[in-house]
């Protein structure tokens, strides 16, 4: 669900979205999902924080994890993010600025959000998100970025 600055839900003003996501894993003993783990993404500024949306997420052979985004703040035009997970639940820091927006963009928006590990070497992930664009006619454009998991 994503509310616009201002609206509330269940009683408290939102100043700002988030990406959360949930690990569930097979019972071993029967065909049933389990819950293993849960993360969010958010900016935890202050004043003018980032909201993040339109994500895609990917795991890799070795569990290590990636999510791409887009977010956008009062001073900040719709860029494109990532933020990566390695196989021990370590987080790789805070988002990492892919493609930062350079317009205020236009309609339609957000219809491309991609993220997936390369078939070469079942490691390397591949992203591909959508970011304000100054290019004209075209309010938006894709950009698509390689990213070997690590710290």
């Amino acid at each position: 669900m994503h509310l616009g600055p201002g609206e509330v839900q269940t009683g408290t003003t939102v100043n700002r979205s988030g990406i959360q996501r949930w690990k569930f894993q097979l019972n071993s003993t029967g065909p049933n999902l389990t819950y293993s783990n849960s993360g969010v993404v958010y900016d935890s500024a202050a004043s003018s924080p980032c909201w993040y949306y339109m994500p895609s997420l990917t795991a890799n052979w070795q569990n290590e994890m990636l999510v791409g985004f887009s977010g956008s703040s009062s001073n900040t035009y719709i860029s494109a993010y990532y933020v990566g997970r390695m196989a021990d639940g370590t987080m790789l820091g805070p988002p990492v600025l892919i493609r930062a927006g350079a317009t205020a963009g236009g309609n339609p928006w957000g219809e491309y959000s991609f993220a997936t590990v390369d078939p070469i070497d079942n490691q390397t992930f591949w992203t591909v998100q959508g970011f304000a664009s100054s290019v004209s006619p075209y309010p938006w454009a894709d950009w698509v970025v390689s990213v070997k998991p690590g710290p």
